[in-house]
């Protein structure tokens, strides 16, 4: 849901964030390390403030990395995002040849995710 409405409105809510938040937080084992925690917080937002990049965007990262990937398969995780994030901007290359514009992240970061986490069938 998150990155649908990323993809037709180019922007992420907070409910929807915070709608994941508590979602992580109910469920049976949610992964917080503290330190970790902190790290990727200032990491995130000092990203932000270099790359510009939307705030939604930031938040989600931060509920994603330290609630549902963890400390421990971050680089697979950054890995899968940085694959997402080049394929979103080539579709967003190829539709306005132009690197101009807003390109709609939550489905590099959502999908890393499900990269990482197959369903497994049966």
């Amino acid at each position: 849901m998150i990155s649908v409405f990323d993809i037709r409105h180019r922007r992420i809510p907070n409910v929807l964030v915070l709608a994941l938040l508590l979602i992580c937080l109910a469920s049976a084992h949610p992964r917080v390390e503290p330190v970790f925690l902190i790290i990727s917080v200032l990491s995130s937002f000092c990203f932000q403030l270099i790359s510009r990049c939307g705030s939604g965007d930031v938040k989600l990262v931060i509920v994603l990395v330290n609630l549902v990937v963890g400390g421990a398969q971050i680089f697979e995780y950054l890995l899968m995002v940085c694959v997402g994030s080049m394929i979103s901007i080539a579709i967003h290359y190829m539709r306005t040849r132009s690197l101009k514009g807003d390109i709609a992240f939550a489905p590099a970061l959502c999908g890393a995710v499900l990269a990482m986490r197959p369903l497994s069938i049966g």
